[in-house]
């Protein structure tokens, strides 16, 4: 029939063999009739634009030898003499993302250091979902957790209090800006965007808030004054705990390898 012939030859235009299954036949036959010998044509389109995606899929064989290097690296420099298996729930969708940053050295250098915390024995903060999370970074923000992580502090944090209406909110985000410069991000102007990222991650907690106080009419020196109420504004962003377990276990404390 005219039918197979078309779905047989949009199999070959797509790389399958010949014998289509009879499940691809069923989705594939609908269309034969519809376009007729186009559906060899948009095969051959839809080959050529998934090929990237291929590659991808099956590119571990490009990052192989950089990870296991890597985290060779990362696990001599924590003295780890013991070394577990990796849970294949961190492990599995960790590689594969791992392909698709291979040429964000700042992405690659998360993954890597959550894979070595998977397999150190002696550090329990790697969690399933850093992979995601990672995923979900700019190189620019991998450059702000190094630069907090690297805060001799264990709970950074920016705030301000001040009477004037909004001058809280702006200045954290000034000292965020500034936390921005400092890891030498490449688009400063991005900061507040950054910020919010950080924090719809949970890596980051913002409050922004007021508190009124009421002031009882009294007297001083300058005489009599009236009741009144004054109000200050807050502002705060602070690492979270689900941050902290994030930079633990995703950020070495020894300089990153960005050169592969």
């Amino acid at each position: 029939m005219e039918e197979d012939k078309q779905i047989i030859d949009a199999a070959k235009a797509l790389g399958l063999s010949e014998l289509v299954p009879d499940v691809y036949r069923d989705m594939l036959q609908p269309a034969a009739r519809q376009v007729g010998d186009g559906l060899t044509t948009i095969a051959k389109a839809v080959k050529i634009s998934l090929a990237p995606l291929e590659a991808g899929i099956w590119g571990y064989e490009q990052i192989k030898e950089w990870l296991s290097i890597r985290v060779t690296r990362i696990l001599a420099d924590r003295k780890i003499t013991k070394i577990e298996k990796p849970p294949l729930s961190i492990a599995g969708p960790l590689v594969f993302q791992l392909i698709f940053a291979k040429d964000e050295p700042e992405l690659k250098e998360l993954y890597a250091s959550l894979l070595s915390s998977a397999m150190d024995p002696s550090e329990t903060s790697a969690h399933p979902s850093f992979v995601s999370i990672i995923q979900q970074l700019t190189p620019d923000e991998a450059k702000i957790l190094r630069h907090i992580a690297q805060l001799d502090e264990e709970w950074p944090s920016l705030s301000e209090e001040s009477a004037a209406e909004g001058y809280a909110k702006e200045s954290v985000g000034l000292k965020f800006k500034n936390w921005c410069e400092k890891a030498g991000v490449s688009h400063l102007d991005r900061s507040d965007a950054y910020m919010d990222n950080l924090v719809r991650l949970r890596i980051l907690h913002h409050v922004i808030g007021s508190d009124a106080k009421y002031e009882p009419a009294g007297y001083n020196r300058y005489g009599d004054f009236e009741a009144s109420v004054s109000n200050t504004e807050y502002a705060l962003v602070e690492l979270t705990a689900f941050g902290r377990l994030f930079l633990n276990a995703c950020i070495e404390k020894t300089e990153p390898n960005l050169k592969g």
